[in-house]
């Protein structure tokens, strides 16, 4: 026997274990700011209800509690989804999925920029989610041009997000979908737990797709979404 400590590894890849000690500091502050402020929320809409005598203010400080409990409980199951927690994934049955179409309807960006045609064989709410991940981001994180590029190749439907902006270093796509990993843009740019494309990823991992991003070829970055096909 050495004495020595096994190798820690992330998703097979070797870390330092100060990086790790790092990382569970990094986890513990964003999570605990990001889940206070619910809670908080809560309480103090709780305290307001029990001394309201106005029906219409209670009314609307009931819903107002109720928008604060689901945004708590989408926390926690997103926390749940990411760690891979996967009891949690819908269990909807798989059924023919237009990307392209449910691209479009979830797409907030300027112009049609969506192109294309992919049909995959996935949980509706799955293939919904993660493009509402991966559009998300690169429309909040992102800068014009941005296009959805949608095809089927090999038993796959296959889409692509594309955006332009900053270039982004290969360390930073490399750890951009693992969980609670912010990049210095997204922290500058919004509040979060960094937990969306992780929840995505696991979600379409487990309808045997995959997401991966690489940087663009002028900047910015392209995500790439990939399900079974019917």
């Amino acid at each position: 026997m050495t004495g020595l400590s096994p190798p820690v590894t992330l998703r097979g890849m070797p870390v330092q274990v100060s990086d790790v000690d790092l990382l569970r500091r990094r986890v513990l502050n964003v999570v605990g700011h990001e889940l206070r402020t619910p809670v908080s929320t809560l309480s103090g809409l709780a305290r307001e209800l029990e001394t309201c005598d106005d029906d219409g203010k209670r009314s609307e400080l009931a819903a107002a509690v109720a928008r604060s409990a689901r945004r708590l409980d989408r926390l926690v199951d997103d926390l749940l989804l990411a760690a891979g927690i996967t009891t949690l994934v819908p269990v909807e049955e798989a059924q023919a999925v237009d990307l392209v179409a449910t691209a479009r309807s979830l797409w907030t960006g300027p112009g049609d920029a969506i192109s294309g045609c992919a049909v995959a064989l996935a949980r509706p709410q799955v293939a919904r989610r993660a493009l509402t991940e991966l559009l998300d981001n690169a429309t909040i994180y992102g800068e014009a041009p941005f296009s959805i590029t949608a095809w089927a190749t090999g038993g796959r439907a296959i889409v692509e997000i594309a955006n332009g902006g900053p270039a982004i270093s290969d360390e930073e796509l490399a750890l951009a979908l693992e969980l609670f990993f912010r990049g210095e843009r997204a922290v500058t740019t919004q509040a979060g737990l960094g937990l969306g494309l992780a929840v995505a990823r696991t979600l379409v991992e487990a309808d045997g797709g995959d997401i991966a991003l690489r940087a663009g070829p002028a900047g910015g970055v392209i995500a790439h979404l990939e399900l079974p096909a019917p």
